[in-house]
């Protein structure tokens, strides 16, 4: 019974981002030459479906040509970071389309790249390890996630101690969940590192694909972003703009999820 992968992720309409996640795809079909893989959109409600990311469709839609091809078996990789709203929202879309499906398809749906302890104790040394070794041990690291509502949020968390307790001088923050509002993490991250005398610091960005957050909400020239406002208090500022995608680390890890769900196909 012919086998397709669906990579779901939310994508980005900057320059270079979804040539990361066409990548990993290619990566893929190399390692699994008889079994076909597509990159799926999933972008959330509050966007309003407005978004067009290369041509990238929806899960349902790709499901839907998947089936009409003759294809049985799928695997539904989430390259979400957390179980946060938008893969909650890809589910259900899942649910509702198999609901109604009267093709035969038989799906699988990988995990996210947090999404147990285990994974949040990998994910927190291979940040780490990321880092140029150039870094000297008085320059901090400042690392920006996206944020999400419970459940994922907690994951964040965990991740945000677990950094904290593998490197003093690395901390974690999210955006702000509003667009435009104030950003708590960055004042207080701002205002630890003024207080402990920190004169430099290494921003890494914690999304799937260094996109438009990465390039302007973390490392943008304007005052209002993270590198903008830490060299505001005198901190100097080296952005490293890779996506978790692009980290072997990383990538591996969602690899171990979809191998899982491959695992549960029948």
């Amino acid at each position: 019974m012919p086998t397709a992968i669906v990579l779901a992720a939310h994508g980005s309409r900057h320059p270079g981002a979804m040539a990361a996640l066409a990548a990993f795809g290619a990566r893929l079909s190399r390692e699994l030459p008889d079994t076909r893989v597509e990159i799926a959109r999933t972008v959330g409600r509050k966007h309003g479906g407005r978004h067009d990311f290369g041509g990238a469709r929806r899960v349902p839609d790709i499901l839907a040509a998947l089936a009409a091809d003759g294809v049985g078996r799928v695997a539904v990789q989430s390259l979400h970071v957390v179980p946060g709203e938008e893969y909650h929202d890809m589910l259900a879309g899942l649910g509702r389309f198999l609901e109604g499906n009267a093709a035969g398809l038989t799906v699988s749906v990988g995990a996210p790249l947090l999404a147990s302890l285990a994974d949040v104790d990998r994910v927190a040394e291979a940040v780490l390890a990321s880092l140029p070794g150039k870094r000297s041990p008085a320059e901090a690291v400042v690392v920006m996630g996206h944020g999400a509502p419970p459940p994922g949020a907690g994951f964040y968390d965990v991740l945000a101690e677990k950094l904290g307790r593998l490197d003093a001088l690395a901390h974690f923050g999210t955006m702000p969940r509003e667009k435009g509002a104030p950003c708590p993490d960055i004042g207080r991250i701002r205002d630890t590192l003024v207080r402990h005398g920190v004169r430099a610091a290494w921003l890494l960005p914690f999304f799937t694909e260094a996109g438009a957050h990465a390039c302007c909400d973390l490392a943008g020239d304007g005052p209002d972003s993270w590198r903008g406002i830490l060299e505001a208090a005198g901190i100097r500022c080296a952005p490293l703009l890779c996506g978790l995608i692009e980290q072997p680390a990383m990538a591996a890890l969602w690899r171990e999820h979809l191998q899982t769900a491959l695992s549960r196909l029948p």
